[in-house]
């Protein structure tokens, strides 16, 4: 049978949840079973944690940040032989002493519905509503505009930075279809444009045909010809905006998204 781990914490347990589920992914799958405990805020929740942690044997991973209350579950915790981990006692005693000053002991303050987080949603729903080329009445709002061709990674690029609460569009740019006209009166420096070597994007399609059961050989999806025509009409409306470009080859998301939010901050 999977050891069963208990995450307990005060408030969502998601900080508790990613430490065990780092943990038990080192042991292979199926080793380790969570369960959460959310919310233990008192001590007749936590008696009844601890009650069936017991009956399960199970190891605890806890996120408590009330002073009284994690002493006591960790103490009671112990008495009955079950192992514990506490994450945060550690941590806020040494930063309690380097800094002179006692924890808030508030939970959930890292998840505080705040301006930031607000933002960020409103991005991502913006991101949402302007993925390949819909929303265009909204593209005067975005604080950023990506072009490119198919399979360049703009929706994946566009919601890695919506959430980092960045207003993103993205166009793709075919040799068959006009831009929308609006594009060409947004400022440069709002838009960028995303490119790749015709090798890499044709393995990357026909992969994407692969998925979808279809004969690569069959399409002119993948085909260099093709490709190498979609690629020179992208750079040409590029250049025609007057935007950066950036190669994505062999990139990573977070690599590239972060020469983005570089760029943006120049």
């Amino acid at each position: 049978m999977a050891l069963e781990l208990f995450v307990v914490s005060d408030f969502t347990g998601e900080t508790a949840e990613h430490v065990a589920r780092a943990a038990a992914s080192q042991f292979g799958a199926k080793k380790a079973e969570l369960r959460r405990f959310r919310y233990v805020n008192n001590d007749e929740r936590g008696r009844e944690v601890l009650e069936e942690a017991l009956r399960s044997q199970a190891v605890i991973i806890c996120t408590l940040v009330d002073h009284a209350l994690r002493r006591w579950f960790v103490e009671e915790a112990e008495k009955l032989n079950l192992p514990i981990v506490d994450i945060l006692g550690p941590i806020l005693k040494i930063l309690e002493n380097r800094l002179g000053c006692p924890p808030l002991e508030t939970p959930g303050l890292l998840r505080r519905l705040d301006e930031e987080y607000f933002r960020r949603v409103k991005a991502v729903e913006f991101a949402i509503k302007c993925d390949d080329g819909r929303g265009a009445e909204l593209y005067e709002e975005a604080d950023l505009v990506i072009l490119g061709v198919s399979r360049t990674s703009k929706t994946p690029l566009s919601m890695y930075l919506a959430h980092k609460g960045v207003m993103v569009a993205n166009i793709p740019l075919v040799p068959e279809a006009d831009p929308p006209k609006g594009l060409f009166d947004l400022p440069p420096e709002r838009v960028i444009g995303l490119t790749i070597n015709t090798e890499k994007l044709s393995s990357i399609r026909k992969e994407r045909l692969r998925i979808l059961g279809l004969d690569a050989d069959l399409s002119n999806y993948a085909q260099p010809e093709r490709l190498e025509r979609e690629l020179d009409f992208s750079v040409a409306i590029m250049r025609r905006v007057g935007c950066k470009i950036f190669d994505v080859t062999n990139r990573a998301i977070e690599e590239v998204a972060q020469e983005v939010l570089d760029y943006l901050r120049v």
